[in-house]
C-alpha cells in the first residue's frame, strides 16, 4: 500500500506545528519563571539598606525577559504561519538581484493583525526586514548579513 505524499505531508507538517506549539509554552513557562523570580528580587532589593543600586541590574534584567518573550511569540508565530503557507502551497522563496533573500507568504483570517504584528516585533528584534501588503507579508534578509531597511504599514 502506497501512501498519499500530499496527505504525509500535511501530517509532517502538523507534527511540527505540535513541537512547535509545545516548545512555545515550555519557554514561556521559563521566561515566565525568570520574570516572577526578578520581581521578587526588586521587591526584596527596594527594603535592604543599598539594595536600590542593584535594583538597575533587575530592572536590566526583566527588560531582557520582555524581549525574550517578544522573540519568542513572533518566532512561533512566524513559525505557525509558515507551516500554514506550505500546507496551503502560499509560501514562496524569492532570491533577489541584489542578492538577497526574501520569503513571501499569505496570512489571512481572524488572527491575521495579531499574527503580522508578532512578526513584526520578532524581525526588528532579529533584524529581519518585515514587509506587510494586503494578505502577504514578505520577510527579507540581505546576503551581506545586514540588517534591510523596514517598511511597515
Amino acid at each position: 500500500m502506497t501512501e498519499d505524499p500530499t496527505r504525509a505531508s500535511a501530517e509532517a507538517l502538523g507534527l511540527v506545528r505540535e513541537i512547535t506549539r509545545g516548545a512555545g509554552h515550555e519557554i514561556r513557562n521559563a521566561l515566565n519563571g525568570i520574570a516572577v523570580n526578578v520581581e521578587v528580587v526588586r521587591s526584596r532589593l527596594a527594603r535592604v539598606e543599598g539594595g536600590k543600586d542593584l535594583l538597575t541590574f533587575a530592572d536590566n534584567a526583566a527588560s531582557q525577559v520582555g524581549v525574550a518573550n517578544a522573540i519568542t511569540e513572533g518566532l512561533f508565530a512566524f513559525m505557525g504561519c509558515v507551516l500554514s503557507a506550505q500546507a496551503a502551497g502560499t509560501l514562496r522563496a524569492i532570491t533577489t538581484g541584489s542578492g538577497g533573500n526574501r520569503l513571501e507568504l499569505m496570512i489571512y483570517g481572524d488572527q491575521a493583525d495579531s499574527l503580522v504584528s508578532a512578526i513584526k516585533r520578532f524581525g526588528e528584534l532579529a533584524g529581519v526586514g518585515v514587509e506587510q501588503r494586503d494578505g502577504r507579508v514578505i520577510l527579507s534578509l540581505s546576503s551581506e548579513g545586514k540588517r534591510p531597511s523596514q517598511r511597515m504599514s
